[in-house]
């Protein structure tokens, strides 16, 4: 039987026609009305799933009672089984996608950055491999991916990568990355084959536009301009182009060097640091919403360790659905794709689990 709330979905409604039918207030009439086109959708994919769950139900319980020599009826029962069992997953979606609230950031272009953590050069090199592995996940959705900034260490792996990803939806595909990821494996410099813990951070923010209504005051951003430097350190120009920013009241920084030009350099390092102070503020707001509806405290705590990926195990595991996943070379290679696929439905899910009686009925 189906999770969801299929049997008060169809009550609300039958409910609604009800006192549509026995009031003779206009306004009343109108306030019911939309309320039941609200419904409308939901209604009906409740509706039909409740049909499917008794077909199939009805056809299990034919193929217990048909007896040996009805081969034929058993294949045919099943197969039709099949057919509905597949409309009933898609149609349990559809119903999920409507229960859940909508995320009005989703449809945002993002900032990525992925730091290395606890681990030294192996948490670098890992970082390297998050990037590559984001990059390809962003190719197979048709995203565009764009390295703004990067700090690499002596061995080429990112102490730091910013990355923007442009496309429709990219926030919506992007945004359960969040978090700390441990990586356990056998490092290719470790000559006694012992497994080694480390850590990379990642954080996903909406790319804050130059036209959006999230503005900095001036006043409250500092900008210290230096010379550009390179690997070590070392000045690789006699002009003052690296741009460095801090917001004065939160202390949130961003710089950029990469350019040759301090305009542009500025321009890259102001549209980072929006974009943090921005995701800074947002996630003041979503944690006072979390305390205000009870939710468990630091379910989305960017310091909370979010997923681990074992590699002598071969498995990546999700620490916030309790999910296991094998092939980790192949998630790395760009099957993250299906592996976030499947935490959109757990997290839709876990949202409808915490939603109030008021959002569905």
């Amino acid at each position: 039987m189906s999770k969801l709330p299929l049997e008060k979905i169809i009550n609300r409604y039958n409910e609604l026609s009800k006192k549509m039918a026995q009031t003779s207030d206009t306004k009343e009439l109108i306030e019911l009305s939309k309320e039941q086109n609200k419904f409308m959708n939901q209604y009906e994919i409740a509706l039909r799933i409740s049909d499917l769950e008794r077909n199939i139900e009805e056809n299990n319980q034919l193929i217990k009672e048909l007896s040996e020599d009805d081969i034929e009826m058993v294949e045919l029962t099943k197969l039709d089984n099949e057919e509905k069992s597949a409309e009933l997953e898609q149609k349990e979606n559809k119903l999920l996608s409507y229960l859940t609230p909508e995320d009005p950031r989703d449809d945002s272009d993002i900032l990525l950055e992925i730091r290395a953590g606890a681990g030294g050069d192996e948490s670098s090199l890992f970082a390297t491999e998050m990037m590559k592995m984001y990059s390809t996940m962003a190719e197979k959705i048709g995203l565009k991916v764009k390295i703004i900034s990067a700090s690499v260490n002596g061995i080429g792996g990112y102490k730091e990568v910013v990355a923007e990803i442009r496309g429709f939806g990219a926030y919506s595909w992007y945004k359960y990355e969040s978090g700390v990821h441990r990586v356990q494996r056998v490092p290719s410099t470790e000559k006694q084959g012992r497994i080694h813990t480390s850590t990379t951070s990642v954080a996903i923010m909406p790319l804050i536009e130059e036209n959006s209504d999230f503005k900095l005051d001036p006043a409250e951003v500092e900008t210290i301009l230096s010379t550009s430097s390179g690997k070590g350190g070392q000045s690789v120009n006699t002009t003052y182009s690296a741009v460095k920013m801090v917001h004065k009241p939160t202390g949130i920084e961003a710089q950029s060097q990469d350019e040759r030009n301090q305009l542009q350099n500025k321009v890259k390092a102001m549209a980072v640091l929006t974009s943090r102070v921005y995701d800074h503020f947002e996630q003041i707001r979503m944690d006072k919403e979390r305390q205000e509806r009870q939710e468990q405290v630091g379910n989305n705590d960017r310091s909370e360790k979010i997923r681990t990926y074992n590699f002598p195990q071969d498995r990546l595991t999700d620490h916030r659905y309790s999910q296991n996943w094998n092939q980790l070379p192949t998630i790395l290679a760009g099957g993250l794709l299906d592996v976030v696929e499947e935490i959109k439905k757990l997290e839709a899910q876990k949202n409808l689990a915490n939603l109030s009686k008021d959002n569905f009925i």
